[in-house]
């Protein structure tokens, strides 16, 4: 058996260095030859601070320690050590059955416990069977390091996150939000949300981070954009980002996952581009008609789900062909882009102005009912009639104004304005005309 134990040569015992601390020199010495000639590397040492100086300075994989030593006993050592690293196995030897010594070291998380005197047999099998966990914990954070090298060296922003938190952010992402490190951010008490620029179709406008982030890993919808700011960047400077998530397959209850946010900011750009090309009049840059009748749609479902109030205003600039053939077409431009910036300044945002044809513009008025959206076309008219118009002088505008009815279709609602537009005209022109709730039926009739 002694010669078989000698033979005994693990390859995970020679890349493993071990601290041997015992008080008996005897005891030291014959386990010392022992394990000279199977580990890596031995470290000695007579007593718990001796030992725990040692560890300190030499950082070994395994500890093995007598209990009872002086100066510092084998358990004070070992809590110690614990504090340190927790992470570090502790064998346990011992020629005593002290019960209290044993709760404590079963407390502190020793690994094993060897019963004096040491079978080196006992001892070998119980040092590779620890000597092959710390081995293969050790290939585990190796790899852990590769990967977080490769993703705090990847331009990309990354995050790891159970939703509730964030678990990680590669180096690229704490230095774009202004932090060195993962627990400075969070220190700080900060989340993504003090970063993000929301815009008027933000599918994360007016939620909390985990909220948008659940609904981005889960997806639904093709993209997921988000806008951010880092440090000391304007709102203005925000770029896009798209948002990309995979499960992180790990042996755990709460699953993780893995989320990049990739700069798509020159697609985003160029994508805007050309929905504004298909959705902006090229001269006033406000919405063309086909644009206005797909928001028109939605304002009128809108409305009808909420039970509210929906108007629209057509007017048009009155003997704008005398303009163009007194001034020249480039002066009409002028007028038109001039009383489109008027408007503009004169409406809220979440009104839908668009040029509807050659000199004629629509204003939808959501949450506004006939009688405000007059209001706001006497408003608007005094603003153009008022306004100086280099080398042109004063133009003037008719308005004509309707409010939407339950059940109305689309054309209706628009053939109301636009009558009360033809008798602003009729009228005597610089007017607004509307077409009341009540006289709405008459206008489902074809005229």
């Amino acid at each position: 058996m002694a010669d078989e134990l000698q033979n005994i040569i693990d390859p995970y015992l020679q890349r493993t260095r071990v601290l041997y601390v015992e008080d008996e020199d005897v005891i030291r010495d014959s386990i010392a030859r022992f394990l000279k000639r199977r580990i890596k590397d031995l470290y000695l040492a007579s007593n718990g601070k001796e030992g725990l100086e040692t560890f300190k300075q030499e950082r070994p994989d395994i500890v093995i320690t007598d209990i009872r030593m002086p100066v510092m006993d084998g358990i004070e050592m070992s809590s110690a050590i614990k504090s340190i690293n927790e992470d570090t196995p502790i064998i346990v030897t011992s020629a005593f059955n002290d019960e209290e010594y044993f709760l404590k070291a079963i407390e502190l998380g020793v690994e094993k416990y060897i019963k004096k005197p040491v079978n080196n047999a006992d001892l070998v099998n119980i040092l590779v069977k620890v000597a092959r966990a710390v081995s293969h914990q050790k290939e585990i954070e190796a790899k852990n390091e590769f990967i977080r090298t490769i993703l705090d060296n990847n331009p990309t922003f990354i995050m790891i996150t159970d939703i509730d938190e964030i678990n990680f952010l590669n180096s690229s992402f704490l230095s774009f939000l202004g932090y060195e490190t993962l627990d400075e951010f969070l220190g700080k008490g900060k989340n993504l949300n003090r970063f993000v620029v929301a815009k008027e179709d933000s599918f994360y406008k007016g939620k909390s981070f985990n909220v948008w982030i659940k609904e981005a890993i889960s997806g639904g919808k093709t993209d997921y954009i988000v806008y951010m700011a880092g440090k000391d960047q304007l709102k203005s400077e925000a770029r896009a980002y798209l948002i990309h998530a995979n499960p992180i397959p790990e042996l755990q209850s709460r699953k993780r996952y893995l989320v990049t946010f990739t700069d798509i900011s020159f697609i985003e750009c160029d994508r805007k581009m050309f929905q504004d090309l298909a959705t902006k009049d090229a001269l006033t840059n406000i919405y063309n008609r086909k644009k206005f009748e797909d928001e028109l749609y939605k304002e009128i479902e809108r409305a009808l789900r909420y039970n509210n109030y929906l108007s629209l205003i057509i007017f048009d600039i009155d003997h704008f062909k005398a303009v163009n053939d007194t001034y020249g077409h480039q002066a009409g431009d002028y007028v038109l882009k001039e009383i489109t910036k008027l408007v503009t300044e004169n409406i809220r945002k979440l009104d839908v102005f668009a040029r509807y044809g050659g000199e004629e513009f629509v204003i939808l008025t959501p949450e506004t009912n006939v009688a405000g959206a007059k209001e706001l076309a006497e408003k608007l008219r005094e603003k153009i009639q008022d306004y100086e118009y280099k080398n042109v002088g004063k133009v003037t505008c008719s308005f004509g104004v309707s409010e939407y009815v339950r059940q109305e279709d689309p054309a209706g609602f628009i053939k109301k304005a636009d009558y009360a537009l033809y008798i602003a005209k009729n009228k005597g022109r610089n007017r607004v005309k509307a077409v009341e709730k009540e006289h709405s039926f008459f206008f489902n009739l074809p005229y």
